[in-house]
């Protein structure tokens, strides 16, 4: 097998399994019917289930009065309560929202939630063998082959296999911060190829994949916030402080 063929196989797998922790996320229409807009990830953390997506695409959904609604199996399920978020302006690049879900809620609607031990929440200097971002772009997803009805639907994941940027030193032009954020490339491919565009991919996972000879588990290493398509870069939040954003928040609520 080519070195080749292992990353195409390796890819493979782990896209179905970042498949089954990433959820799409919809509003509701003008005519009550559900409008893709997102993804997000469930992650388990001591002992609780939390979903995590972009606090950009929580404050785009709240002044719409819709409901914010994810995707499982080809059904739609409301997410109920309230969401602790960062305030997402010009002085805000950590970008996250969370809410807690409970046991029930997963175990009635056998959503999967990540494990903890998949979380990477210490820092690494050996660059992973592959890093992908994985998400639900609009591009891929046309609303009029997406949603069949109003009560089921069908989407495919996109998965975007790039180079984690160890060696970026242009941290100031973006306002990030090389301790929050991971900076991976988004460009053309080694064959030339474009990727697809990733709206709709904000709030699912930056993912890596250890061994390309045993591509699963797979690790989430951060949350998609932002693409800067003339620099070909994308940006995400590393799980390691969102875990610390929970904890926080979690004991002065």
């Amino acid at each position: 097998m080519s070195i080749g063929q292992l990353i195409d196989t390796a890819m493979t797998e782990a896209q179905k399994e970042a498949d089954k922790y990433t959820f799409p996320v919809f509003i509701s229409d003008e005519k009550s019917k559900p409008v893709l807009v997102a993804s997000s990830v469930i992650i388990s953390l001591n002992n609780k289930h939390y979903l995590v997506t972009a606090s950009h695409v929580l404050l785009e959904i709240l002044p719409t009065g819709s409901p914010f609604i994810i995707g499982s199996q080809g059904q739609y399920f409301t997410i109920e309560g309230e969401f602790i978020y960062s305030e997402h302006d010009k002085n805000d690049h950590f970008d996250i929202a969370y809410i807690e879900l409970s046991k029930e809620f997963m175990e009635v609607n056998k959503l999967p939630s990540l494990s903890q031990g998949q979380l990477i929440t210490e820092s690494y200097i050996r660059p992973p063998h592959i890093a992908f971002i994985h998400g639900y772009p609009n591009s891929i997803n046309k609303q009029g082959k997406a949603l069949r009805n109003t009560s089921s639907f069908k989407v495919r994941g996109y998965a975007y296999g790039g180079v984690i940027k160890k060696d970026f030193g242009n941290w100031e032009k973006f306002n990030k911060l090389e301790s929050v954020h991971t900076c991976m490339t988004y460009g053309k491919t080694s064959n030339n190829q474009t990727p697809k565009f990733p709206q709709g991919i904000s709030g699912g996972g930056l993912w890596i994949i250890k061994n390309s000879f045993k591509p699963t588990p797979i690790f989430l290493e951060s949350i998609f916030i932002e693409y800067y398509k003339n620099d070909a870069v994308t940006f995400s939040t590393k799980i390691s402080k969102i875990v610390s954003f929970i904890a926080h928040t979690k004991q002065n609520a």
